[in-house]
């Protein structure tokens, strides 16, 4: 079995995104190319999964500074000074399981450290449920501190948030 690599994406990797973040629809929101550009240019860290040669997952990590209109990131700009962003993070259907997702949190908490950001913040879908999400993220030692319906009453997501101790 390959040896799991993680790295910082690449312009080649757009099309294998665009199919992971497919995948794992409705859990995180659909991304067409032109939003796949626009997180190209406005991530802190866009860490990707590789299984061998195959992309298998994939996070998009943004700080306080960026110019992204989501209702669920403006909450919270609006409530933290400083903190990094889980905007979403996607795992294929092949690899879950297999400690892709601590990898990409463990990576995160880490840069969240050396650039003095507090805390690591992030949403799970409540409605519809995602209860592999909110396990992994209670495993992972995120608090809920709010629930939204930023979109529709048909769907609400839980505010999540992990402290980070600096060393």
């Amino acid at each position: 079995m390959p040896e799991l690599i993680v790295r910082d994406y690449q312009p080649g990797d757009a099309r294998s995104v665009l199919a992971v973040n497919a995948d794992n629809v409705p859990e995180v929101g659909p991304m067409d190319l032109e939003k796949l550009r626009r997180f190209e240019g406005e991530a802190s860290r866009f860490p990707v999964v590789l299984d061998g040669s195959s992309l298998v997952g994939f996070a998009i990590l943004l700080t306080e500074d960026a110019d992204y209109p989501s209702p669920n990131f403006r909450w919270f700009v609006a409530r933290h000074e400083r903190f990094l962003y889980v905007d979403r993070i996607a795992i294929s259907s092949t690899a879950r399981g297999r400690g892709v997702g601590q990898r990409i949190y463990g990576a995160a908490v880490e840069r969240a450290k050396a650039a003095g950001r507090p805390v690591l913040c992030a949403e799970v879908n409540t409605l519809p449920p995602n209860p592999a999400s909110s396990r992994f993220h209670d495993r992972f030692g995120f608090a809920e501190v709010a629930r939204m319906r930023p979109y529709d009453p048909d769907s609400e997501v839980a505010m999540l948030e992990c402290s980070i101790q600096a060393d």
